[in-house]
């Protein structure tokens, strides 16, 4: 009965890191997106949350290898 409830409470706690992690990511993504439309040109710093879903990291536009 005790490994269940182990597990139920790990779940929950996964839960809540992702949750926070979550609104962190939607503040940053606001952030970013309320700076773009300002023309601020201020850009955030590179994190490795900037990174695409499937781990490749986005280039600049003008930025090319040839």
């Amino acid at each position: 009965m005790k490994a269940r409830l182990d597990v139920a409470d790990d779940a929950a706690k996964r839960e809540q890191r992702l949750a926070a992690k979550l609104r962190e990511n939607l503040k940053r993504r606001k952030e970013q997106a309320r700076a773009r439309a300002a023309g601020t040109g201020k850009s955030p710093p590179e994190t490795e949350a900037n990174d695409t879903a499937d781990g490749a990291a986005l280039k600049p536009l003008g930025d090319s290898d040839s």
